[in-house]
């Protein structure tokens, strides 16, 4: 397996890419939540996002709706993963077995074979997609852990670590 080039430029015999059969994507979205996971991006941070193509009307009963995933500018192809061996995460969880892992060269004869697929070669842009995460909630809450001891009765009840926090005193209920 290959290694993507984070910069610089990259030969056509050295690429690597995804070839992804959008004909047959069930859109679960795996792909995304896997990604997501692996790179731990922040919300509204995507290393590939689902897309809705319809649906819309082809002409009498015949309808087009394609779910189509596509890497963003933060899609490195895994790189880690893939310089051990491994194909990217979301190639490894994609539940309908539609996304390909390898050099453009090989994907690109895939390709012309059948249509309804989408190669991609992502070009890794970090500091242009990325950028510094900074968060728009000044007052985010952060979970606390609390232990519990047994009781007869028990409601919901949310904690917060933060400065809002309340004492929260769980008293035994006497049955009624």
């Amino acid at each position: 397996m290959g290694k993507i080039q984070k910069g610089g430029s990259v030969t056509m015999s050295e690429a690597y890419g995804l070839l992804i059969d959008y004909e047959y994507c069930s859109g679960c979205e795996s792909c995304v939540v896997s990604c997501k996971e692996e790179h731990n991006y922040p919300v509204g941070k995507w290393g590939i996002r689902l897309y809705d193509d319809g649906p819309w009307t082809i002409e009498g009963d015949r309808f087009n709706f394609n779910r189509i995933p596509i890497p963003t500018d933060l899609c490195d192809l895994c790189a880690d993963r893939t310089a051990t061996g491994r194909g990217p995460i979301c190639v490894h969880h994609c539940l309908a077995n539609v996304m390909t892992y390898g050099p453009v060269k090989e994907l690109a004869e895939k390709l012309a074979a059948k249509p309804k697929q989408v190669l991609w070669v992502p070009q890794y842009k970090p500091l242009e997609a990325k950028g510094k995460f900074v968060s728009q909630n000044e007052k985010r809450h952060r979970a606390a852990a609390i232990e519990v001891k047994a009781v007869d009765h028990f409601q919901n009840t949310v904690h917060r670590a933060d400065d809002r926090v309340e004492l929260v005193d769980i008293k035994k209920v006497e049955d009624k």
